[in-house]
Parts: structure tokens; C-alpha cells; sequence
């Protein structure tokens, strides 16, 4: 497994900040924007669910986890905050269909003493009429700062799925995007 954060802000976030910190001190307040920040997960893997001869149809939970990238962190002295924005579940490898996914949760916790409880930042629950193809979309907590868990830089993501799960080993990739503000005050 592989993660990565695509900040579209890296070389931006100085200039940015420069500019607040330029604001604050002649005795303004200033905030700005965060472009979208995006977390990716790359193959997720999962056992294969073996199939009980003359039992069909059996609903299975599979759980896992995976870190966040220790490389995802924004400056304290601009007070960002950070929001869930979309999130998404694409298979991997020759796996073409995800509709067998009843159901996913996708909970952000942190192993840190202090750290906040665990909060649920994205979730998919299968209608009966849609079909999925290869690409779930998660709906999202947009209300939630996460930069709590982020900055206890023990920060994991915990990927609960629930169907009739296949025979055979599979593997997904997770993409969640963020996106918030960054704000400086000279009072």
C-alpha cells in the first residue's frame, strides 16, 4: 500500500502565507482559501471471502486500516482549518465492478493519547436501483475539522466495507479531498 497527499498549495502556501503574515502585521485580518488537498490510498488490498457450499447471498464485514501521510500538515500560525470535501473508492487491477459493496465507512482516528474520539468523514450505502461500475462516490462530513487527528501526527484511517464480498483477493484505491481556510489576525 501506498499513500500520498497532493497539496495544490506546496509552493503556493508560502506566498499565501507571507501575504497573511504581510496583512496581520500593518494590523489587518486576512484570510484565504486552501486549494483542495487530497489524500489517496493506493491499493488497499482485501482478502477474498470464501463461500460456504450451499449458502449463498452471505453478507461479510471487512475491516482495515492505513495511515495518514505524515507529510500532510499545515502551518499552526495560520489557523487553518480543513474540511472532508468528496471522497471516492475506484477498483483496482482487472476489477471492474464495486457493486457488490453494500455499504462503506471510512473513519479518521489517531493513536495519540490526547487525540480526539474517532469521527466518520465519509460513508457509501448502496440503493437497490444503482449500479456502481468501477468508481463509488462517498458522501462526505463537511462539517468537521480535521485537523485535530492531523496534527496528532498518529493519525489512521480505518476503511470498514460490508457486502457479499468476492471469492477472490481485490484491492481498491481511497481518494478523499479536502479543502478549508487559512486566517491570521493581528488582534
Amino acid at each position: 500500500m501506498a499513500n500520498s497527499v497532493a497539496f495544490g498549495l506546496r509552493s503556493g502556501l508560502a506566498g499565501l502565507g507571507l501575504l497573511l503574515g504581510s496583512l496581520a502585521s500593518v494590523g489587518c485580518s486576512a484570510s484565504a482559501d486552501i486549494p483542495k488537498v487530497v489524500v489517496t490510498q493506493s491499493d488497499v488490498a482485501f482478502d477474498g471471502v470464501p463461500r460456504v457450499p450451499g449458502v449463498t447471498d452471505v453478507t461479510t464485514t471487512l475491516e482495515t486500516q492505513f495511515d495518514h501521510p505524515k507529510d500532510a500538515t499545515l502551518p499552526d500560525a495560520l489557523d487553518p482549518e480543513l474540511f472532508p470535501l468528496s471522497g471516492e473508492v475506484k477498483a483496482r487491477g482487472s476489477m471492474q465492478d464495486l457493486s457488490f459493496i453494500d455499504s462503506l465507512k471510512l473513519t479518521l482516528s489517531s493513536r495519540a493519547a490526547d487525540a480526539p474520539p474517532p469521527r466518520v468523514v465519509a460513508t457509501y450505502q448502496r440503493s437497490a436501483s444503482s449500479k456502481a461500475g468501477n468508481v463509488l462516490s462517498l458522501k462526505t462530513d463537511n462539517d468537521q475539522d480535521v485537523l485535530e487527528y492531523w496534527g496528532t501526527k498518529n493519525a489512521f484511517y480505518d476503511l470498514e466495507i460490508s457486502g457479499i464480498l468476492p471469492e477472490d483477493a481485490w484491492a481498491v484505491d481511497v481518494v478523499v479531498a479536502f479543502s478549508g481556510k487559512l486566517s491570521i489576525s493581528s488582534n
